[in-house]
């Protein structure tokens, strides 16, 4: 009896495991994606940021990242990838468009605070006050007055 149970399970493992091994590469296929994808993923991405640059240049899209999504599905629908998830492919899209934003601004960076040469200030002048610009009969001092314009010593 014992060796009856033991060949029906042997006999119902052979069946199943080939199947339980299909099942689960379908599932690893389906939800865990290859390298492939993300290669391309980023590469489109790339293109999908700048086709949606210059489409928003010229015809006034409101939502540039909706449109740059749209295209980056299309490219992989194109190249043979199925349907990927709207949040992976807006993900992948900012990353491009941040990606790209830096390497411009590295090429056309704009000077550091530390790159800017500080101004020489002029010397302030002293301001008097009144009781010492003027002598003791109220008179304003004559050498206090040099380079106003419109003053001339008597």
């Amino acid at each position: 009896m014992n060796d009856i149970i033991t060949q029906v399970i042997v006999a119902v493992a052979g069946v199943l495991t080939p199947a339980i091994c299909l099942y689960a590469t379908n599932l690893i296929k389906k939800y865990i994606p290859n390298k492939e994808l993300f290669q391309a993923l980023e590469q489109f991405a790339q293109d999908a940021v700048v086709v949606a640059e210059k489409a928003g240049l010229t015809d006034k899209l409101l939502d540039k990242k909706q449109y740059a999504i749209q295209q980056l599905q299309d490219m992989l629908e194109h190249a043979g990838f199925s349907k990927q998830n709207e949040e992976l492919l807006g993900n992948c899209v900012e990353h491009a468009y941040c990606e790209m934003k830096r390497r411009i601004e590295s090429v056309y960076k704009a000077p550091v605070v530390s790159d800017v040469k500080p101004t020489v200030e002029k010397p302030k002048e002293k301001v008097y006050k009144l009781s010492e610009m003027c002598d003791k009969d109220g008179n304003i001092l004559p050498e206090l007055m040099k380079g106003v314009p419109g003053y001339e010593e008597k």
